[in-house]
C-alpha cells in the first residue's frame, strides 16, 4: 500500500513538472507554432483607390496584424468582425449593401485573410434640402458658396463630401464676419432598400458683425504710417481673411519682432468689433553676411546693413557689399513706403559695379529710382537709371553714357509639398535710351525669365527653364557689355563656361549678341535621407544670337544637390553636345543661386 501510495506521488510531480514545461514552452516558443505571433496576409479584391484605403483602416485584423500578443483564437475573433467592419468602411462612399465573402486560411504559421468585395449600387442623393436664415440669405458671398458645395443631387452619396459643405457654411461665415453663425439642422436620411438618400443642411447665419475702432499700441512709428498696413476701416464688414492679411503684412514688413492682434468681442457694440494690435519693433540696425562659391563667380561674399527707420514714418536705408572673383559690387538704397505700405514704395539707388570675366571688362556707375507696386497678383516696377561704364568687350571699347527708363513685372507662386517646392516664377522687363535724352546711343530691348517647377511623384519633380531677350539697335558696337546678351554656365547652358558663347569677332573673342535664347528641362529625384539629398539630370539649349537662324548649343549631364546646414549646394557634371567641343565641365553653386 506504501508502494502505491508512493508511486502516485512520484506520478503528480511527473503530471505538474510536464504541465510547467510544456506551459513555459508554449509562452516562450519551446513549441514549434506556439510562441511567436501569427504572421497575417490581408487582401482585398473588389474595391480600390479611397475606399480600399478606408476598409484597411476600418479593419482591426489589418490594424492588429503585427500585434505581438496576436494568439490563433484572436486572429479568428478578428476574421469574423471583418464584414461588419467593411460594411462600416463603405458606407462613407454610398455603398450600404455590399456583398462580402470571406475566406481564412492558416499554412504553418501564416494566416491568409482574403476578403472579396462587391460593393454593390451605390446610394445616389435624391434630395436637398438647404435654407440660410439671418442677414446671410442674401449675402452673395454665400450664393458663390452654395455654387461650389460638393453636393449635387443625383450624385452618389459620399459622407466626406457632406462634412465638407458643412465646413463650407462655418469657414463663410467666420470669413465675413457672422460671429453667431450655428447648423440648426443637418442629417444625412439614407434608404438602403431603394438607394437613396435625402440632405439637410439649415444654417442660420445670425446677424452680421463690422470693424470698429482699430488701436495700434506702438510708440516707435507715426500712427498714420502703422495704421496704413490696415487695408480696412472702420465700418468695413469683419473679415477674418482681413485680419490674416494684415497679421502677414506687419509680420513680413521687418519693421517688427512681434504682432499680436486681438479683436474684443466682449467690448463690441451695434455689431462692431474693436481691434487691439500690440506691436513690438525690431532692432533699428540689421547686419548681414554670406559666403559661397560657384563656377561662374568663383567664392564669393556679402555684407549687408540696413536701418530699418531713419524716420518715424518708415524711412529705411540698406547698403551692400558684394565681392566675387569676377564680379564686385557696392549698392545703395533708401527706400520711402507709400499709400500701401506692404506692397508700394519709392527706391533711389546708387551704385559701382565692377566686372571682369574672360569676355568682357567692365566698370560702372549707376543711379536711379523705382517706384514699386503690386497690380493684381504681378509685382510691377517702373524705373528709370543714368549709368555711366567703361568697357572692353572683343574688340569693342569705350566709354558710355545711357538715361534707361524701363519697366518690368514679376510674378510668382510658390507651394509645398511635404518638402518639394512647386511653383512657378515669370520675370518680363522692357527698357531702353534714345541719343535725344543724355544717352550715346539709341536702343530698345526686351528681357524674360521663366521658371516653372511641378511636382511628378511624391519625390520627384520637373523643372523647365527658358530665358529670351531682343534688342533693336543700329550699331550694337556702341552698346556695352551690361546690355549685352551672353549665354553659358551654371544658370545658363551647361557644358559650357560662364558668358562663353554668343557672336564671335575676327580673332574669335566671344562679344555678345543683340538677342537671347535659352531652354532647359530637368528631372530631380530625391534619395538616401530623402530630404536632404536628390539627384538631377539635364539637358539645356541655348545661345546669345544675332540672327534668329544662329546656332544654338546644346549640353546634358546629371548632377546631385544636398540641403546642407549652411544652405544649398549643387553639382553638375555638363557635357557639351557639340562636335566641336569634346570637354565637359563640373557646374558647382554652394548657397543661393
Amino acid at each position: 500500500m506504501n508502494n502505491i501510495n508512493v508511486l502516485c506521488i512520484r506520478m503528480r510531480k511527473v503530471f505538474i513538472c510536464t504541465a510547467l514545461l510544456v506551459g513555459y514552452a508554449w509562452t516562450f516558443g519551446a513549441c514549434p507554432g506556439a510562441g511567436a505571433a501569427p504572421d497575417i496576409i490581408v487582401t482585398l479584391e473588389g474595391v480600390e483607390g479611397d475606399i480600399k484605403d478606408n476598409i484597411l483602416e476600418y479593419l482591426s485584423i489589418a490594424q492588429q496584424k503585427k500585434d505581438t500578443d496576436l494568439t490563433p483564437g484572436l486572429v479568428e475573433k478578428l476574421h469574423k468582425q471583418a464584414p461588419d467592419q467593411i460594411r462600416q468602411a463603405l458606407q462613407p462612399f454610398g455603398y450600404y449593401n455590399p456583398v462580402i465573402q470571406s475566406e481564412l486560411v492558416q499554412e504553418d504559421s501564416v494566416w491568409q485573410a482574403h476578403y472579396t468585395i462587391d460593393p454593390g449600387k451605390p446610394v445616389v442623393i435624391d434630395s436637398i434640402d438647404i435654407s440660410i436664415e439671418g442677414e446671410a440669405a442674401g449675402d452673395e458671398n454665400f450664393t458663390t458658396m452654395l455654387k461650389e458645395l460638393p453636393l449635387k443631387k443625383g450624385d452618389v452619396l459620399n459622407h466626406q463630401h457632406y462634412e465638407e459643405a458643412k465646413r463650407m457654411f462655418y469657414n463663410t461665415a467666420a470669413k465675413f464676419g457672422y460671429i453667431k453663425a450655428e447648423m440648426i439642422a443637418s442629417r444625412v436620411d439614407v434608404y438602403p432598400d431603394t438607394y437613396i438618400a435625402a440632405v439637410t443642411l439649415h444654417f442660420n447665419s445670425g446677424p452680421r458683425y463690422y470693424f470698429g475702432e482699430i488701436e495700434f499700441i506702438q510708440d516707435t512709428f507715426d500712427p498714420e504710417f502703422v495704421s496704413r498696413f490696415a487695408q480696412f476701416h472702420r465700418g468695413d464688414p469683419y473679415q477674418l481673411s482681413d485680419i490674416l492679411m494684415l497679421q502677414n503684412s506687419l509680420n513680413n514688413s521687418d519693421y517688427f519682432d512681434s504682432v499680436e492682434i486681438t479683436p474684443l468681442m466682449d467690448e463690441s457694440e451695434n455689431r462692431q468689433v474693436p481691434l487691439r494690435i500690440t506691436l513690438l519693433p525690431r532692432k533699428r540696425n540689421k547686419y548681414t553676411a554670406g559666403l559661397g562659391y560657384g563656377t561662374d563667380t568663383g567664392f564669393r561674399g556679402s555684407l549687408g546693413w540696413e536701418n530699418r527707420r531713419i524716420t518715424r514714418t518708415g524711412h529705411r536705408l540698406k547698403a551692400d557689399l558684394r565681392l566675387s572673383e569676377i564680379k564686385s559690387s557696392l549698392t545703395t538704397e533708401y527706400i520711402v513706403p507709400l499709400a500701401n505700405p506692404r506692397t508700394d514704395n519709392f527706391v533711389y539707388n546708387a551704385g559701382r559695379l565692377i566686372e571682369n570675366t574672360k569676355t568682357s571688362e567692365s566698370q560702372k556707375y549707376s543711379g536711379g529710382v523705382h517706384y514699386n507696386h503690386t497690380r493684381n497678383d504681378w509685382k510691377e516696377s517702373v524705373y528709370i537709371k543714368y549709368e555711366l561704364e567703361k568697357y572692353e568687350v572683343g574688340d569693342d571699347t569705350g566709354h558710355s553714357a545711357l538715361l534707361i527708363p524701363g519697366i518690368s513685372w514679376t510674378k510668382i507662386n510658390i507651394d509645398i509639398f511635404h518638402l518639394l517646392v512647386q511653383g512657378s516664377r515669370l520675370y518680363l522687363d522692357i527698357r531702353g535710351a534714345h541719343e535725344s535724352l543724355l544717352s550715346d546711343t539709341s536702343f530698345m530691348q526686351f528681357h524674360m525669365l521663366l521658371k516653372y517647377i511641378f511636382r511628378i511623384t511624391p519625390l520627384s519633380r520637373l523643372i523647365l527653364r527658358g530665358e529670351g531677350g531682343g534688342t533693336l539697335i543700329n550699331e550694337f558696337s556702341e552698346l556695352p557689355p551690361s546690355v549685352r546678351f551672353f549665354a553659358g554656365g551654371d544658370t545658363s547652358v551647361r557644358g559650357y563656361a560662364y558668358q562663353s558663347l554668343g557672336p564671335e569677332d575676327e580673332e574669335g573673342n566671344v562679344k555678345g549678341g543683340k538677342h537671347l535664347v535659352v531652354g532647359s528641362i530637368e528631372f530631380e529625384h530625391q534619395i538616401l535621407d530623402f530630404d536632404k539629398w536628390s539627384a538631377a539630370v539635364f539637358y539645356d539649349a541655348g545661345n546669345a544670337i544675332n540672327e534668329l537662324s544662329d546656332t544654338l548649343k546644346k549640353g546634358a549631364g546629371f548632377g546631385v544637390r544636398w540641403k546642407s546646414p549652411v544652405g544649398p549646394v549643387r553639382v553638375d557634371l555638363g557635357f557639351p553636345l557639340d562636335k566641336a567641343d569634346k570637354s565637359w565641365r563640373i557646374h558647382l553653386i554652394i548657397g543661393p543661386d
